[in-house]
């Protein structure tokens, strides 16, 4: 193996088929007027002949809803997809309606159709798209105005010869100087204190991850697998046999920070203390120190800079939303 290809590394990120743990309520309901249907089996049957089992027993959904024992007369909607090819060839028989119960879920962001979304891609590991870039009337709110397409960006190279250029995802976090400088040695006097995630996402802290050993495991994995970070409340840390660089604790007092018993790479102060960062800065010393601010907090963001900060982790709420009620894109391209 030449020195080349053991220095670029492909990053990838593995997928399988994840089956709900419970079941979500379907997607439609299906209507079926069952004297319809036997009226429909008994005309096929003196149409076609009682011998003629295969026409008579065929079922008109590729999907398997009318496919169980006594076909349509017990259907399987959560089989159904929506294609209407059931209600098309037999209006009079059987209906395709939303399901009201699964139209429920979720709130008045995270819709029943994005409630939707989200759980086919976490079932099937599918790469998320939302979002076409539009503008104007052919956008939509939020994040809709915004292409996020994470899939694998590639160009032709400069030459148009070699092939392809893959674009880097790879995200450095930390301070970099504005220029080397050099001692009499040659050694440099102001070297960049950063380390690289390959993709631009991590995981925040989930609020009852404390509480829930499992959950704070399968955060812990997931993070390790995907080399991204994952930020943790300390009373998180004690669910997890092994802690790694992956995880950031969450600090919220000094009393904290001897609770963790690994040498992160990163910590982030859930609130800004000076003598909160002058302990987390001493207490782990090559560890960069990141703060928690929500978006607008300009002023706390300037004393936090001058004390030395460098790394800082801006919030909005669950809905996307800052402090003043713009959307976080918004806040996004402030920054």
């Amino acid at each position: 193996m030449s020195q080349a290809e053991t220095l670029y590394h492909r990053y990838h990120i593995e997928t399988r088929d994840a089956p709900d743990i419970e079941a979500w309520p379907s997607r439609f309901q299906v209507r079926v007027k069952k004297h319809r249907l036997a009226w429909l089996l008994l005309r096929e049957i003196f149409h076609h002949g009682p011998k003629n089992k295969e026409v008579i027993t065929s079922r008109p959904c590729v999907y398997g809803v009318f496919s169980g024992p006594v076909g349509g007369f017990a259907p399987r909607p959560h089989l159904c997809v929506g294609c209407l090819r059931c209600t098309t060839q037999y209006p009079d028989v059987v209906q395709i309606v939303p399901n009201p119960e699964r139209q429920r879920l979720g709130d008045s962001y995270f819709t029943s159709h994005i409630v939707n979304t989200v759980a086919y891609e976490a079932a099937t590991g599918r790469v998320p798209v939302r979002g076409g870039g539009y503008r104007g009337k052919f956008g939509g709110p939020g994040w809709d105005g915004m292409w996020t397409d994470m899939s694998e960006i590639v160009r032709p190279t400069r030459d148009g010869i070699h092939g392809r250029e893959y674009i880097s995802t790879l995200v450095d976090i930390g301070e970099r100087p504005d220029h080397l400088g050099f001692d009499e040695q040659g050694w440099p006097l102001n070297r960049p204190r950063v380390f690289a995630i390959p993709l631009p996402l991590g995981f925040d802290a989930l609020p009852r991850m404390a509480g829930q050993p499992a959950l704070a495991r399968i955060v812990a994995r997931t993070a390790a697998e995907l080399d991204t970070l994952a930020l943790f409340p300390v009373a998180a840390l004690a669910h997890v046999p092994a802690a790694t660089s992956h995880l950031v604790p969450v600090i919220e007092r000094v009393e904290d920070l001897a609770r963790v018993s690994f040498s992160p790479r990163l910590v982030e102060l859930a609130r800004w203390d000076e003598a909160l960062y002058a302990d987390a800065a001493g207490r782990f010393p090559e560890a960069l120190v990141m703060l928690r601010l929500p978006y607008g907090g300009l002023r706390t963001l300037e004393a936090a800079y001058r004390a030395g900060v460098r790394v800082f982790h801006l919030v909005a709420d669950y809905h996307g939303r800052l402090p003043d009620g713009r959307f976080v894109m918004e806040g996004i391209r402030e920054a």
